[in-house]
């Protein structure tokens, strides 16, 4: 691979090869990269969440994220309650079947980062996150262009 190869050229190469593993690892539970994702987020946190808070933590648009609850309830994963305090929201509840494979799932997904971070420090690793994250605040703050 050359060296000077573009920042933005890299970046997919390395998001298209973290993907493919993430992906292979995911649909051993019959769950895409994405769902595996909400499927970790949710078995974490220790409050009641909805789908609004979902799409503000993965930067998701309304109609993704609902995609993405339809078929995780159909697949059995979740479960949809009203919010008792505001009939427009419906709070993501794990169903069993989660709860019972969430530990499983989280630790074979972050063995996928483990793989990929195994030669580095934990200083160069640390110094990556903090970069990438950088990278990733400014792409956002950047105007998009039409």
């Amino acid at each position: 691979m050359e060296n000077d190869s573009s920042f933005g050229l890299l970046f997919k190469q390395i998001s298209i090869a973290f993907s493919n593993n993430f992906q292979r690892e995911a649909a051993r539970y019959d769950l895409t990269p994405s769902q595996a994702r909400i499927l970790i987020y949710l078995s974490k946190v220790d409050h009641p969440v909805n789908q609004r808070e979902l799409e503000k933590y993965f930067r998701l648009t309304n109609p993704t994220v609902t995609g993405l609850m339809q078929r995780m309830e159909n697949k059995g994963f979740i479960r949809r309650e009203m919010n008792q305090a505001d009939n427009r929201s419906k709070y993501i509840i794990l169903t069993p079947k989660a709860m019972e494979i969430s530990n499983e799932v989280r630790n074979n997904l972050y063995k996928v980062e483990e793989d990929i971070t195994q030669s580095l420090s934990q200083q160069e690793c640390a110094q990556l996150r903090q970069l990438l994250q950088q990278v990733l605040e400014i792409m956002y703050r950047c105007p998009q262009q039409d």
